[in-house]
This record gives structure tokens, C-alpha cells and sequence, in this order.
């Protein structure tokens, strides 16, 4: 699994317009921002080959009216609920 945070800044007034094109992204999700035409993002896969968090965030530049994007925090790994169990306590 991998899960990813990133800042999504959008051209003046386009934030709303592109954060719809960017939910239509396998693994996407817009927490916010879009007013302040910075948008907050998660993208997460969960070890599916077809589409993974590298390939979604390299289309996420594609969209039309994104200006640019900043990786803010990167989770990867394959961690078994019982390995998080032993973690935790």
C-alpha cells in the first residue's frame, strides 16, 4: 500500500473546476482547498499494478489547470494488521 499527500496548485479561480477532474483519478481525494485554489490530495493504491500512486501523480501535472503539485508526505509499505498490533502496543 502506498498513500500520498501533496499540495495541488491550481491556476486563479480553477480550483473547484479541477479539484472534480482530479476525483476522477483512480485512488484521489480532495480534503480541501479548493477556494484557495490550493488544493489538499491524497492519492493511495493498494499494491494494484495497473495504476500505481507514481503513475497518478505524474497524470495529476496533466490536469488542465493544475499548476503544479508538492509531495507533502509518502507512506509505503505492506504492513499486516498484526505487525501494527505489536506496534502499537
Amino acid at each position: 500500500m502506498n498513500i500520498c499527500s501533496l499540495i495541488v496548485h491550481t491556476k486563479p479561480t480553477l480550483g473547484p473546476r479541477v479539484s472534480v477532474r482530479l476525483q476522477t483519478l483512480r485512488g484521489v481525494e480532495v480534503h480541501g482547498g479548493s477556494k484557495e485554489d490550493k488544493l489538499i490530495v491524497t492519492v493511495e493504491d493498494k499494491g494494484e499494478t495497473d495504476s500505481p500512486v507514481s503513475d497518478t501523480m505524474n497524470a495529476l501535472r496533466d490536469v488542465e489547470g493544475v499548476v503544479s503539485t508538492i509531495l507533502i508526505y509518502h507512506y509505503g509499505g505492506e504492513e499486516s494488521l498484526e505487525e501494527m498490533n505489536r506496534e502499537i502496543n
